[in-house]
């Protein structure tokens, strides 16, 4: 931490969120920031889990990164995890877009950060969430990681083809079994069963097969609908890098070529071979059914070299 130092905030808008700015020690007055937006789920702000456990530094890692690159971070904990206050199982879309734009108002009124030079970096449901914020409350630049160019449905219909896809090449007993059990038309059915229900909620959680599920974060995503993440994307003015890695199960690299075509000259699109969702390199057969397995493998090893190459090319070119 020879070229950074951290401080530890807390930021008040509707609760008490809780997270860690990154400054560079090079001795500028003002430096560029970058807003590092989390994935789905319990993360962390440095990108760690507890449920299922998976410590993997994966946003603290990236953060120190940028940092060493002479931009201040800031990473949080969102609503309902780490030290901050709320409940992840009551949050919906329209909350975490709130907070991102609490963190940056936080950001323009910090002494060491030019205003002017805010950017957002999404991993995940983050692209989807930079995506939202910079329609209404426009940065200086977007990077989007693993998700950038669709809502939150489709990835989900992306990983369940991929599922059915490997259970069919699957060898062995364990292939026959998936394969008499795992039926397309099943899975179809389920999908579409639970975006009804989602869509279809009043409330902020429903019970869904004995389990809690988060209806108004389901809700509130399905409405912004791919279409208009796309248009947001074909309309934003600010420099954008979105980069998704061909082993990645959860982001379709496919969604790449299609924000590529609307043919807005400030998006650049790179696709980082042998790079899974985690952003670490893996050069094993993409899979769904041993994802876990996969990412607990693979949780203490380096961001992918190539991504870190292209945010510096990208970043570097900004300045």
């Amino acid at each position: 931490m020879g070229r950074l130092r951290e401080e530890q905030i807390q930021v008040k808008g509707d609760v008490m969120l809780k997270g860690t700015v990154a400054i560079p020690t090079s001795g500028l007055a003002r430096y560029p920031a970058i807003i590092i937006i989390s994935g789905s789920g319990g993360a962390d702000r440095d990108g760690n889990m507890k449920k299922p456990p998976l410590v993997t530094n994966l946003y603290k890692d990236l953060a120190h990164f940028l940092t060493e690159l002479d931009f201040i971070t800031l990473r949080y904990d969102k609503r309902g995890v780490g030290e901050s206050e709320g409940d992840l199982l009551k949050t919906g879309m329209t909350e975490l877009v709130d907070d991102i734009k609490t963190m940056i108002t936080f950001l323009k009124q910090h002494p060491q950060v030019d205003p002017d030079k805010i950017m957002l970096l999404g991993h995940s449901e983050g692209c989807v969430l930079a995506t939202k914020v910079n329609a209404t409350m426009p940065v200086a630049g977007l990077i989007l990681i693993a998700g950038a160019g669709t809502n939150l449905k489709d990835p989900i219909i992306y990983q369940n083809r991929q599922m059915l896809e490997e259970i069919k090449r699957l060898r062995g007993l364990k292939g026959k079994l998936l394969r008499i059990l795992v039926k397309e038309d099943k899975i179809l059915n389920q999908t579409n069963a639970l975006f009804n229900k989602m869509e279809q909620s009043t409330t902020d959680f429903v019970k869904y097969k004995l389990k809690r599920m988060p209806a108004k974060w389901f809700r509130e995503h399905f409405r912004y609908r791919t279409e208009e993440v796309l248009h947001d994307l074909m309309h934003a003015t600010c420099p954008i890098l979105a980069v998704t890695g061909d082993k990645d199960v959860q982001a379709n690299v496919d969604d790449l070529k299609v924000v590529e075509d609307l043919g807005n000259e400030t998006i650049k699109t790179v696709i980082i071979k042998n790079m899974n969702h985690m952003l670490k390199e893996f050069k094993g057969e993409k899979t769904v059914l041993n994802l876990m397995k996969q990412y607990k493998q693979g949780a203490t090893a380096p961001i992918h070299e190539e991504l870190m190459q292209q945010l510096k090319i990208w970043l570097t070119s900004l300045k």
